[in-house]
């Protein structure tokens, strides 16, 4: 009977949705996996949005001219087959509204932040580090830069903007003329880059105090962290050169 309820049944579908996907990678797996066309799916989450908003307290700070994209929770869903992109949508929603409890929103608010602000950081930190730590070490880096009125210089903004997913942007790519491009615009970006994980939200919220303003991540996915800026232009000639 175990067996029976927790395996999909011939009418039923598991996915697994990962952190850090944005929306036309979910859309591009969604599509692969014979359930929904990407393009139906990317209609949904970017164009009349209104209907969501009333549906989902957590939208009410979004800006209305930004999409879906930070919302839609990863995580492994069963599904029917025959599944529309609504009732996959509304799922990853219906998630999101769980794990974002009474008490997150408590701290954000008392952070004197939005969750659109949270979810747009969240979303930058789960693109640049992996582990939870990080994570919180990088959110307070970033807090500090953005108090300083410095530039969150995310390479993470830069890949979402080429595509190309480089552990160093180019100095072309980094020319780039885009809200998205953090090392010429000071500030968040004009939403979240991707859908974070409830580990970058959680550092997003609870970032982890440090004296660091500049850090990088080498291609082992080693995190290394620097005080000034010498330094960091040091360490990058180290492990990145």
């Amino acid at each position: 009977i175990v067996k029976k309820m927790t395996t999909p049944g011939e009418s039923e579908k598991s996915i697994t949705l990962l952190e850090g996907w944005n929306n036309k990678e979910i859309a591009a797996y969604l599509q692969e996996n014979k359930l929904v066309q990407a393009e139906d799916f990317l209609n949904l989450v970017s164009r009349n949005l209104s209907n969501y908003v009333s549906q989902y307290d957590f939208l009410a700070d979004k800006p209305l001219n930004v999409d879906l994209e930070g919302y839609l929770f990863p995580d492994t869903y069963r599904v029917f087959k025959n599944t529309t992109a609504q009732e996959i949508v509304k799922k990853m929603l219906d998630n999101f509204s769980k794990k974002l409890t009474p008490d997150l929103r408590q701290e954000i608010t008392r952070r004197d932040k939005t969750i659109f602000e949270i979810i747009t950081l969240a979303s930058i930190i789960e693109k640049e580090v992996r582990n939870p730590d990080d994570m919180k070490l990088v959110s307070d880096v970033f807090y500090k830069r953005l108090n300083a009125n410095m530039a969150l210089q995310s390479d993470a903004t830069i890949n979402y903007l080429t595509g190309k997913g480089l552990v160093q942007p180019t100095a072309e790519d980094l020319k780039t003329d885009s809200p998205y491009n953090t090392y010429k615009y000071r500030g968040l970006p004009p939403g979240p880059i991707s859908n974070p994980g409830l580990n970058a939200i959680m550092a997003a919220i609870y970032p982890t105090p440090n004296q660091y303003y500049y850090f990088l991540t080498t291609p082992d996915g080693q995190v290394i962290y620097s005080k000034t800026y010498d330094e960091h232009v040091a360490n990058k000639r180290k492990y990145l050169d």
